[in-house]
């Protein structure tokens, strides 16, 4: 099966990942995603990859980044800021199920899209907000990426690098792409609840949120202890098989041995070190906490004496818990990651046969799919300005006036 959120209309009024990746997904379950974009330009991300996006990746013919998180949806140019915009957005509102959005409490305002008004036209309408960091409080109205409200934020920036090495800055769309996932589970929520009891309800997440409760351990710490989060460092790490080793070709692995006194001596062995078993100085787990410096190096050495293929090879064949460190190109050949349907092959319009990524979310009985190429800017706003009463004669007034394109 495949399609089953079709009759579900989604207005998505929303930029950059966070958002439109949510749109895409319900999109590949069959909902009708209707993204709402400002004409002339459109979305930035439209363009974000032949701008190099900043020197994070190389322009590509194939823009990849915009099929990433738009495909399986229309393109309603709209001028949110004329009164015949915000018209044509209610009459859109009051025929959707989802209206998901990444609006300022003052864009709500400016462009009367709060949840009080459009709630009033459609009182079955989920109102699905995502913002930087929250609706209250004095930076409701500020902007915020991912780099910023998610990673810097939050604390998780702080806590990824060793002493006296700078932060490592995240990877684009890397905090969206987890909060889309808490925003879509809040939508199907609502909407499981609208169905159960006929109520509707806002769903509110911020970057800014997600990123804490994803660091929640770390967190939980602090506002039980009233303490700040450990930084370990890798050359002391505490338990040194739950740490990363770089390997004579300057690859690395890592070693995930959290419960790490059952695994000791498989490990060992692995390693072809079986005397470091019972060495007193690393033979109990308390013994490798006061001593894991020393141990640390010692296993510097042993994993710098062979190549990354000759680990990945020899480890493979051991019960241990491990992983190479492997590139994301190599993430694309990997065969667990194809037997897992990671990816989705797609005969695209202008592109021809190309590879995607595939919903993460996999449901045994309703298939997703791809329903529909990223639209061209406005592709479908005489479409749905016609669904919705508009002839003609009125639709090229609009269009002359600039408040559709």
């Amino acid at each position: 099966m495949a399609g089953e959120l079709r009759g579900i209309r989604v207005v998505e009024v929303g930029g950059a990942v966070a958002v439109p990746a949510v749109g895409m997904l319900m999109g590949s379950w069959g909902a009708e995603v209707i993204h709402v974009e400002p004409p002339g330009k459109g979305d930035n991300w439209r363009h974000v990859l032949g701008q190099g996006m900043a020197g994070w990746a190389k322009p590509n013919p194939v823009n990849y980044a915009w099929e990433h998180v738009d495909r399986n949806k229309k393109s309603l140019a709209l001028n949110l800021a004329a009164p015949e915009g915000q018209e044509i957005l209610h009459r859109l509102a009051a025929t959707a199920d989802v209206f998901l959005n990444n609006l300022r409490p003052y864009e709500m305002e400016k462009f009367r899209l709060t949840y009080g008004e459009l709630s009033r036209i459609n009182p079955r309408l989920i109102y699905a907000n995502l913002t930087g960091y929250g609706r209250r409080g004095p930076e409701k109205n500020t902007g915020g990426y991912d780099s910023v409200a998610f990673w810097a934020r939050s604390g998780v920036m702080d806590l990824m690098h060793d002493q006296g090495v700078a932060p490592n800055i995240s990877r684009p769309g890397y905090g969206d792409s987890v909060t889309a996932l808490s925003l879509l589970a809040g939508i199907m929520s609502a909407l499981f609840i609208r169905e159960r009891t006929g109520v509707a309800q806002e769903v509110e997440i911020s970057l800014y949120n997600t990123a804490v409760w994803v660091l929640g351990f770390d967190v939980s710490g602090c506002l039980i202890s009233g303490e700040d989060a450990l930084r370990p460092q890798r050359k002391t790490m505490g338990n040194p098989i739950r740490n990363v080793y770089e390997t004579a070709d300057h690859r690395w692995i890592m070693l995930g041995m959290t419960n790490a006194q059952h695994y000791w001596p498989d490990f060992c062995a692995a390693i072809g070190r079986p005397e470091l078993e019972q060495d007193p100085r690393f033979a109990t787990y308390a013994a490798r906490v006061k001593n894991a410096g020393e141990l640390v190096a010692l296993l510097d050495g042993v994993f710098g004496s062979r190549s990354y293929a000759e680990w990945v090879e020899a480890l493979a064949k051991t019960r241990i818990v491990w992983s190479p460190v492997t590139t994301p190109l190599e993430v694309t050949r990997d065969r667990q990651a194809l037997e897992n349907e990671f990816f989705l092959d797609w005969d695209h319009r202008e592109y021809g046969p190309i590879r995607v990524l595939n919903n993460p979310i996999k449901l045994s009985e309703t298939k997703a799919e791809n329903t529909r190429p990223a639209p061209r800017l406005g592709e479908h706003t005489e479409e749905i300005l016609k669904e919705l009463g508009y002839g003609e004669e009125a639709i090229q007034a609009m269009k002359a006036a600039g408040a559709v394109g």
